[in-house]
């Protein structure tokens, strides 16, 4: 083609533009013409008529922001000696702990190894006992116990914002928890430790923590011994035991220098939950129960909004899990079982911690449960428990059982709760073979203040502290013991059973203002 041919036939297409623009007015331009209009329609409504609190409100209809604030550098987190930390036991960050320590805790015979007797500390902190300048004073403001107490009511006292049940992990109440109830120096940094381990071997690729395979973030070998005894891995309950023990300690996704790793393994269980029945995890009840733990705590420390509809889902799928005519729960879902003690207990604290966190949570589900543990009890006034009601009573069982009666409303002096009592201290030495039974009889232990109390506690505090592992990578965490869920569990069951003295007031200290966690019958 010459350039005279090409010339002609840039004339003919040019002289077509005004044709096919009048056919695509014709058939075309009115269907754009109502979808444009369509949309300035919406968006002036969206701007003028709907009023500004309706806006808020669905902007709020979201599960937890997957986010982290990117104003916030994270740094890395890195590898410190249990030996090495500061000796303040209300300072628990990555960048204080590899201080050397600027004072000492000047310790008294409430909670001194060598001391010979026993003195109780009538709800008030121990005589002489100075954490840092933070100094002593009456606790008694700050409430009852770890009953049901929501925010604004009992328990939103020293040095708190709004944390309902959960305040007494405020620094200055866990300073005075410690001296009342039995703490150390030593027992702070053995939980430091722990939870510098737990951070160190997040998974980097989710954010969560598995049973196995956490080894990937190892930097030497140590942690292999005690990994390669995990069982099946149970990612919903290792991210739970992942995050309880910073929350224990008063630390959330908002604040505290632990806040990235918090924030990624809440939002890898936000991603894990079903969003139309609130199920956390696969399916597994026990799974369930300590994730339903796990984020009413997260919600009730923080407020965070989007947190409250996880919580909520995640209560509303214990109660349509219940087992309607034995009150009870098992593995899965409704069971066609009656259900069995361990379980339930771990969805009755997870109840427990939805209450705390000023979630409702139905009469009818706490009543039936009581229908359920009346049914596993045993001994000659029902203090002792078995797993499923046709079985015999075992320590571990017993612990769960006591627990759940404390909460339920059950008094100290009751036949039952002094024949439980008496049955775990009769089995102090087998704690230390099971961390399972260690934890929930601390509770038990830690709810009935008293000599028994400070013989428990000189024995599980010095057991723990000495079995921590203290070299290589595996620093900070402690072996497995009674259960196959691997250091996991270990390490977090382990610190959430040193952090029993500000995790939660003893239930039965202010007897004249305790709260039952269930309605009577």
């Amino acid at each position: 083609m010459n350039k005279a041919e090409a010339l002609k036939l840039l004339i003919g297409e040019l002289k077509k533009i005004p044709q096919n623009i009048a056919l695509w007015i014709k058939t075309d331009a009115k269907y754009w013409g109502i979808a444009f209009g369509s949309l300035i329609s919406f968006l002036i409504i969206m701007e003028v008529l709907i009023p500004n609190q309706v806006r808020k409100v669905l902007a709020e209809v979201v599960f937890f922001d997957t986010e982290v604030d990117q104003a916030v550098e994270e740094s890395p987190i890195e590898h410190f000696e249990v030996g090495e930390t500061p000796i303040e036991p209300t300072v628990l960050n990555t960048e204080t702990l590899t201080e050397p320590p600027a004072a000492t805790i000047e310790q008294d015979a409430q909670f001194n190894d060598s001391s010979a007797v026993f003195t109780e500390a009538s709800g008030t902190t121990a005589a002489g006992a100075n954490f840092g300048g933070l100094g002593g004073f009456d606790v008694t403001a700050i409430g009852a116990g770890p009953a049901v107490r929501g925010p604004g009511g009992v328990g939103g006292g020293v040095g708190t914002t709004d944390k309902g049940g959960f305040s007494s992990r405020g620094s200055g109440s866990r300073a005075a928890s410690l001296a009342r109830d039995g703490g150390t120096a030593d027992s702070e940094r053995a939980v430091a430790g722990a939870l510098n381990w737990i951070a160190r071997h997040q998974n980097n690729s989710d954010g969560g923590w598995g049973c196995t395979g956490f080894t990937r973030q190892c930097k030497d070998p140590s942690c292999s011994a005690h990994a390669a005894k995990a069982g099946a891995d149970y990612p919903m309950a290792a991210t739970a035991f992942g995050l309880l023990p910073f929350f224990a300690a008063g630390q959330t996704h908002k604040t505290g220098p632990y806040m990235n790793v918090i924030n990624k393994g809440l939002t890898w269980m936000s991603k894990n939950q079903d969003p139309k029945t609130g199920r956390l995890g696969g399916g597994n009840m026990y799974e369930h129960g300590l994730a339903t733990i796990a984020v009413c705590e997260a919600y009730g420390l923080s407020k965070d909004p989007g947190l409250k509809r996880m919580a909520e889902g995640a209560v509303a799928y214990i109660v349509d899990a219940q087992n309607d005519s034995s009150g009870g729960w098992h593995y899965t879902a409704n069971p066609p079982t009656v259900g069995d003690t361990s379980v339930v207990g771990w969805q009755l604290m997870g109840l427990k911690s939805a209450q705390m966190a000023g979630l409702q949570v139905p009469a009818v589900t706490l009543t039936k449960s009581k229908k359920f543990l009346s049914s596993v009890a045993k001994g000659k006034a029902g203090g002792l428990f078995s797993y499923m009601p046709e079985g015999g009573p075992t320590p571990a069982m017993s612990a769960v059982g006591l627990l759940c009666n404390q909460y339920s409303g059950m008094k100290r002096t009751d036949p039952a709760m002094v024949e439980g009592m008496n049955y775990v201290m009769s089995n102090l030495g087998g704690a230390k073979n099971d961390s399972y039974f260690l934890y929930y009889a601390t509770q038990v232990m830690h709810n009935l203040p008293g000599p028994e109390w400070d013989t428990w506690n000189r024995n599980a505090r010095k057991h723990l502290i000495s079995t921590q592992i203290k070299q290589g990578c595996a620093e900070g965490s402690w072996p497995v013991s009674g259960h196959t869920a691997g250091p996991i569990m270990s390490t977090s069951i382990h610190a959430l059973t040193l952090e029993v003295y500000y995790r939660y007031l003893p239930l039965y200290q202010l007897d004249n203002k305790k709260q039952a966690m269930m309605p009577d019958e």
